[in-house]
């Protein structure tokens, strides 16, 4: 029993080897085919919405305005006092801080980022 598990084991890696050429003939893109729809879905899925939302999110801090209020990503929210190219001063109760403009998230009524 031992020998015949070692013949099974052995020679079927030979019998594949041994096979014609001329019944192999799958087609190349239905090999393929279930990589390429793997990848299409995690392009549709994944990939496209994120880069969407980045766009979104881009856009909105480059239309930031004086007295828009808005959100950070830590969680602050305060008024827009004055914006330069790279950072904004936003005023939280009466203090005035200082962000990057990248660190604003969302306007502070907006309940999605």
């Amino acid at each position: 029993m031992v020998i015949s598990a070692a013949t099974a084991i052995f020679a079927g890696p030979a019998w594949v080897l041994a096979q014609d050429a001329a019944e192999d003939s799958v087609n190349p893109l239905l090999a393929w085919l279930p990589f390429i729809l793997v990848g299409l879905a995690l392009y549709f899925l994944a990939i496209r919405p994120q880069k969407r939302r980045a766009q979104q999110l881009r856009d909105f801090q480059s239309e930031l305005a004086v007295g828009d209020e808005v959100r950070t990503a830590g969680g602050i929210i305060g008024i827009v006092s004055s914006l330069s190219d790279r950072e904004a001063i936003v005023e939280v109760g009466g203090v005035k801080l200082k962000f990057a403009r990248g660190a604003i998230a969302a306007r502070a009524e907006s309940d999605t980022e």
